[in-house]
């Protein structure tokens, strides 16, 4: 089974494995972007932004790791800082998360089990910019 490394804020999580990551990207225009009489496109790039869904398996993580994940990734803070796959290496950047979902797969005596959470990091300001 393929997982995936991600750490956020510093803390590589050992045991919470992601095992679906889709990348996006949106290209930005500004304001002097638009069609102009011959109803060609003018375009004014500003930069593009990469985001990521993720979906995570919490299968190998105790209860305990997991909560702390939990915990991280829906803290009310305005930015976290990724680091996760991209192209042939990883990339870091500040991202945000605005919800998730995940369930309970399990009701035991010591402890419940959740998984199945899924979230998208959408980042905060352009990888890239024009040249």
């Amino acid at each position: 089974m393929i997982s995936y490394p991600i750490t956020l804020d510093g803390v590589t999580y050992k045991h919470i494995r992601v095992m679906s990551i889709k990348r996006s990207f949106s290209i930005y225009d500004g304001v002097n972007a638009g069609r102009v009489q011959s109803l060609d496109m003018d375009r004014d790039v500003l930069g593009t932004f990469y985001n990521y869904a993720c979906e995570i398996d919490s299968d190998d993580a105790t209860p305990a790791e997991y909560d702390q994940f939990y915990e991280a990734i829906s803290a009310p803070v305005d930015s976290h800082e990724l680091t996760i796959p991209y192209a042939q290496t990883t990339l870091t950047f500040r991202t945000y998360v605005s919800n998730g979902t995940d369930e309970l797969t399990a009701m035991l005596d010591d402890f419940n089990r959740w998984g199945a959470l899924s979230f998208n990091f959408i980042a905060m300001a352009p990888q890239r910019r024009p040249t």
